[in-house]
Formats: structure tokens, C-alpha cells, sequence
């Protein structure tokens, strides 16, 4: 568990500067497994023929539905607080994507951009969360931010943005948590080794999630998940397509009541 100090930290750095670095979130062997299976969907990708897939091509949407190991990570308490701190209590999966920079290039996730188009003040409706699998180094196309930049809604120019933003370093296993106001990009990979990392945009739980994900993935998968996880997925904001699924018992509701 996060101590309520470090909580409170955390807090701080994402209502001021929009993002923090939580270090030794998950183990070496963890990052390892998750990275081989990974890389295996990776090599197993199939194009489509839409732009959007070509420029998907190592951001890859569909990772919960393929192996468990993917969707044990949002069984983590440590996630649930983190999380919990913008979002409170209820929050959802809007989408769970990798991030992987080839060596000497980059991804679609390195145009300047932010995860969420909405600025309501003093209501963030959108989380931010990276899992580096690898190192965060300059050389291999670390991540940059500009701080603060979640407070407004100008839209930086690349000029600005290149000579304010910070670049954020981080150890294998480190979790970067932010505001998916934060304006941000993946940089430049010109090491010779790949860079590998898992990536999720939570939100408040009325809102629309980027697929279906409780039909997308596999119920041998979803009955593996604890109950947390299963929230996350979206199991406890569902909508009833009968009257049958209407009228029922409260505790049967496929929406469950109190989720603000």
C-alpha cells in the first residue's frame, strides 16, 4: 500500500505541475513477462485498412482480450488510490493501449497531444496512467510534458512546448501517473533497443468508454479478475437491454447505484 503522506504528495504534483513518478511500482520479473507478451502481440499484429490502424501500429488496443496477465494489473490497490485521488472512488477504464518505440523511431503517441479534450474547472475527468516496462531515458524517446499545462486551455505551440516541456526519466517498473489535460508526447527512440511500455486513460464512470469492453474481452479472461479489476473494466456500469435487466433487484443491477 502507498502511505497516506506519499498519497497526499501525489495529489499535490498532479493538481500543481499535472504528474508525478510513483517509483518501483511493479518488480523486474514482472516487467519481463509483461514485455515478452508484449512483444509476441506485437510481431502478431495484424494490419487493418484504415490510416488509424497504420498509425496504431505499436499502440495496441487490444491487449486486455488477449492475455490475463494484461488485465492483473488492474487487480493493484496501489492503482485504485492513485487513481482515486482525481477521480475518486468509482473510476473506469476509457482505454488500455502499449506504447512502444522501435529503435531510431517513434510512435503515433509522439505528436503533441493531450488524452482528453474536456477542461471543466476543478473537475478532472480523465487520468493518465504509463507503465514502464522499460527504462525512461532521453536516448530512447522518454516521455515529455509541459507542467501545468492542464490548467488551460490554449493550445502550446511546438515552440513553446519544446522549450518548457521536461523530459521524464524513470527506472524500469516506475509508474507515471498524470493528467490527461497535461499536454504531452513520446520522444524519439535513437538507441538501438526497442522501448516498451503499457499505457491507460481512465475516467469518471458515467462516461463512455473508448471500446465495449465487457464484451470485447473474453469471459475465460474477465472470470480470472477480481473484483476490482472487473469494476474497471466497465462490469458495474453497464446499461440493461431488457425491461427484464431493468426490473430487477438492486443488487442484480447491471448499473450499480451510488457511483457518482
Amino acid at each position: 500500500m502507498i502511505k497516506k503522506q506519499q498519497l497526499n504528495d501525489y495529489k499535490y504534483l498532479l493538481e500543481t505541475v499535472g504528474y508525478a513518478v510513483v517509483p518501483n511500482f511493479l518488480d523486474v520479473d514482472t516487467c519481463e513477462e509483461l514485455k515478452s507478451k508484449l512483444v509476441k502481440q506485437i510481431n502478431n499484429y495484424s494490419m487493418k485498412e484504415s490510416e488509424r490502424s497504420k498509425l496504431d501500429r505499436y499502440l495496441l488496443h487490444d491487449l486486455l482480450a488477449q492475455d490475463v496477465s494484461f488485465g492483473k494489473l488492474l487487480e493493484d490497490k496501489r492503482l485504485q488510490s492513485l487513481i482515486a485521488l482525481l477521480l475518486e472512488e468509482f473510476w473506469i477504464m476509457y482505454a488500455f493501449t502499449s506504447s512502444s518505440l522501435p529503435p531510431n523511431e517513434s510512435n503515433y503517441g509522439g505528436r503533441l497531444h493531450v488524452d482528453s479534450p474536456r477542461l471543466i474547472k476543478d473537475y478532472p475527468t480523465n487520468v493518465g496512467v504509463i507503465w514502464a516496462l522499460d527504462p525512461f531515458t532521453k536516448e530512447n524517446g522518454c516521455t515529455k510534458v509541459l507542467p501545468a499545462s492542464h490548467h488551460s486551455k490554449t493550445v502550446p505551440s511546438e515552440e513553446l512546448f519544446e522549450k518548457n516541456a521536461q523530459d521524464v526519466i524513470c527506472n524500469q517498473g516506475d509508474l507515471i501517473i498524470f493528467n490527461a489535460r497535461v499536454w504531452h508526447r513520446a520522444g524519439f527512440n535513437n538507441s538501438s533497443e526497442w522501448r516498451h511500455s503499457l499505457t491507460m486513460n481512465c475516467c469518471r464512470p458515467f462516461m463512455k468508454q473508448r471500446l465495449d469492453w465487457v464484451r470485447l474481452i473474453p469471459q475465460d479472461i474477465a472470470n480470472q479478475l477480481n473484483e476490482q479489476a472487473r469494476r474497471v473494466i466497465g462490469y458495474d456500469t453497464r446499461l440493461p437491454v431488457s425491461f427484464e435487466e431493468f426490473f430487477v433487484d438492486e443488487k442484480y443491477r447491471l448499473y450499480k447505484s451510488g457511483q457518482e
